[in-house]
């Protein structure tokens, strides 16, 4: 199993450039099954919570720092997971934009 951290590492999406790219996933985000965006929400709210309960007990500058390293962390680590949910969709999803695209 790869691990892609990026859209542009994904070997079908390789000749697209990046707005196409991301038309493609919005695509292939689409076309997620019900429990599936379920599944993508509940680790989204595993990795948001707990840093933000740490940030409400923080106070001054270190607010800022622990925002910045918490957006830092929840793209690193939820972007990839994103990319393999919607691996599996990324074929139809690129019959369907060069569809729309003639």
């Amino acid at each position: 199993m790869t691990i892609y951290f990026s859209s542009n590492k994904i070997p079908e999406l390789i000749p697209y450039n990046l707005h196409q790219r991301q038309a493609i996933l919005a695509l292939a985000q689409a076309k997620l099954t019900a429990p599936e965006k379920l599944l993508l929400n509940i680790i989204k709210l595993i990795l948001l919570i707990p840093p933000f309960l740490f940030i409400a007990n923080l106070q001054g500058m270190a607010i800022v720092g622990s925002i910045i390293i918490v957006m830092l962390a929840y793209f690193t680590f939820l972007r990839p997971i994103m990319l393999h949910v919607t691996l599996k969709h990324l074929n139809s999803a690129i019959n369907q934009y060069k569809k729309s695209e003639h």
